[in-house]
């Protein structure tokens, strides 16, 4: 079997363990029961409670994975059949959705497994998170990095792409730092920390995707092949989780009553922003 043959098949089976725990985690949902407790630091928090899969998370997480089931559900696993339609007709559009999408698996899977309170799927979304990191690997493997810049169309949006990317890594860094220096300085536990012990997504964020984001944009500024192949695969995992995070906020809003409009309008935004540079990129791909 070779890299490509693997890499549809892995893709196959990506798309169709996406759909099925999805589902089961929308179907296994109650909608929770929110109470209050008192985490190991003394601090208040808001359990999601009910006997759904999310009981023992934080009304925050419960709330935001929920977002990202429906999110699943109604937008990436039909997004994801379409990239793997062309990725199969060799097409390079396709092969940089799939390895987005698998991107997307890898970093935010693993955010579950590392951060949720252990649930029923935890097995499975532990399946999602490696095939997502060895789709990426096995994708990017098949491509030719150096020759990519001349696989784009002439007005491919180099500068605002690479603002963009350079913008939301500043903004991921002082929004996570601005916290952590803060719980520092006050000797009190992070406000986003709830009911666990420590910040894993802060973690991964300031340690793997500010220095991407960041990098990649100043690559795409210079004119590097791998900026844009790498500024592009952030675009595409960008779109996807913050439809996600769209999605979630506004659950939040208007479900549990919670957040202001700031909160729903801001990812809102960032989506909004993402599609319209993604479509623009992707017209721009060749091939």
């Amino acid at each position: 079997m070779n890299r490509t043959t693997s890499v549809f098949v892995l893709s196959v089976f990506a798309a169709i363990v996406l759909l099925a725990a999805s589902l089961a985690d929308i179907m296994l949902d109650d909608g929770g029961r929110p109470y209050v407790a008192t985490s190991l630091r003394g601090v208040q928090v808001e359990i999601y409670g009910g006997k759904g899969l999310y009981q023992f998370d934080s009304l925050y997480k419960a709330v935001l994975f929920r977002g990202f089931d429906w999110a699943n559900l109604i937008i990436n696993v039909p997004l994801f059949v379409w990239a793997i339609y062309l990725f199969r007709r060799g097409q390079l559009k396709g092969q940089l959705l799939v390895t987005a999408i698998f991107a997307y698996l890898a970093y935010n899977y693993l955010i579950g497994v590392m951060g949720n309170a252990f649930n029923g799927l935890f097995l499975v979304w532990t399946v999602l998170y490696s095939v997502g990191l060895f789709g990426v690997i096995l994708t990017l493997r098949e491509m030719d990095i150096s020759s990519f810049p001349e696989k784009l169309g002439g007005h491919f949006p180099r500068r605002g792409l690479a603002i963009y990317v350079i913008i939301l890594g500043l903004f991921l860094f002082v929004q996570y730092g601005v916290e952590i220096l803060s719980a520092y300085g006050s000797g009190q536990p992070p406000g986003s920390l709830g009911m666990y012990t420590t910040l894993e997504l802060a973690a991964l964020e300031l340690g793997i995707m500010v220095p991407l984001h960041i990098g990649g944009g100043i690559l795409l500024w210079k004119r590097q092949a791998i900026g844009y192949l790498l500024t592009i695969l952030l675009l595409f995992t960008a779109l996807v989780t913050f439809i996600a995070l769209s999605v979630a906020a506004l659950m939040f809003y208007f479900f549990f009553k919670s957040g202001s409009v700031a909160d729903v309008a801001i990812p809102v935004i960032l989506a909004t922003v993402a599609t319209g540079f993604s479509i623009a990129v992707f017209r721009q791909v060749k091939g």
